[in-house]
C-alpha cells in the first residue's frame, strides 16, 4: 500500500509519523539517522509523541492515485497529508544559532497564504511587501498561542502549488497533548526544540507520514 514512501537513496535522515488508523489524531514520531548510504537504518535515534489534523490523514494525491484510495487531501479539510516530503526551513520568533538547516525568522506580518484563489496560495510571504494583496484568507506565522515559536515547513503542495490541494502543512509545538491541529503534526516544544537542532540539511532529510499497517 505504501511502496512508495521510502526514503531516497541520498537521505541519511527520516522522520517517520505513523498512526494506528486513518481517523486517528494520535501518533508516533520516530527519528532515524544513517552514517551513509549503503548503511542500514537501525534503531530510532528519538521517538516522541505527536498530534496529528483533527480530522486524521488523508493521501497527497500527487502521490496516491486518487481513485484508489478517494480520501485524498483538500484545502480545509483538517487532514494531515500522507506521503513522503522534503522539508523546508525552520522558522521562529526568535534568533536561533547553531542549526544546520535553512532559517527564517518570523513576525506577525509573515504569513502563510490558504486563499486557493490567490496566486500567493501555499506560499509564506511578508505582508507589507506585497503590492497586490490577492488573499483574502492566511495564516498568520507570529500567533498568540505561541504554536509557531518554532516549526518546520513540510514540502507538500509545493512543486508546484495546485491550488486546493492544500496548504501551510508544518511540523510545530502542539497547543497540548489531546489537541489535533488543522493539518500540521504537532509536539511539545522540548521535543520540537530536539528536532530543529538534529535536522541536517546536508543530510537530506525526509518526512513520511503514513498508517501503520498491522
Amino acid at each position: 500500500m505504501y511502496e512508495q514512501i521510502e526514503a531516497p537513496d541520498l537521505s541519511l535522515q527520516k522522520i517517520v509519523v505513523a498512526t494506528s488508523a486513518l481517523n486517528k489524531t494520535q501518533g508516533i514520531m520516530q527519528l532515524y539517522e544513517r552514517k551513509d548510504t549503503s548503511s542500514s537504518w537501525g534503531d530510532a535515534v528519538m521517538s516522541f509523541e505527536v498530534m496529528i489534523g483533527k480530522n486524521g490523514f488523508a493521501f497527497d494525491s500527487t502521490q496516491f492515485n486518487v481513485l484508489e484510495f478517494e480520501h485524498y487531501k483538500h484545502e480545509g479539510d483538517g487532514c494531515s497529508p500522507i506521503g513522503k516530503f522534503s522539508l523546508g526551513k525552520i522558522f521562529s520568533y526568535h534568533e536561533i544559532a547553531d542549526l544546520k538547516m535553512p532559517f527564517e525568522q518570523v513576525d506577525v506580518n509573515d504569513l502563510c497564504v490558504d486563499d486557493i484563489n490567490s496566486q500567493y496560495y501555499n506560499l509564506l510571504i511578508d505582508d507589507d511587501t506585497i503590492m497586490n494583496k490577492d488573499y483574502k484568507s492566511f495564516e498568520r506565522m507570529e500567533r498568540e498561542d505561541m504554536q509557531y515559536e518554532y516549526g518546520v515547513w513540510v514540502n507538500y503542495n509545493t512543486a508546484p502549488q495546485i491550488s486546493g490541494a492544500g496548504s501551510c502543512i508544518f511540523l510545530h509545538i502542539w497547543k497540548d497533548p489531546t489537541h489535533a491541529t488543522s493539518g500540521c503534526t504537532a509536539m511539545s516544544k522540548e521535543n520540537m526544540l530536539k528536532l530543529i537542532y538534529w535536522l541536517d540539511a546536508e543530510k537530506e532529510p525526509v518526512l513520511m507520514q503514513y498508517v501503520e499497517e498491522r
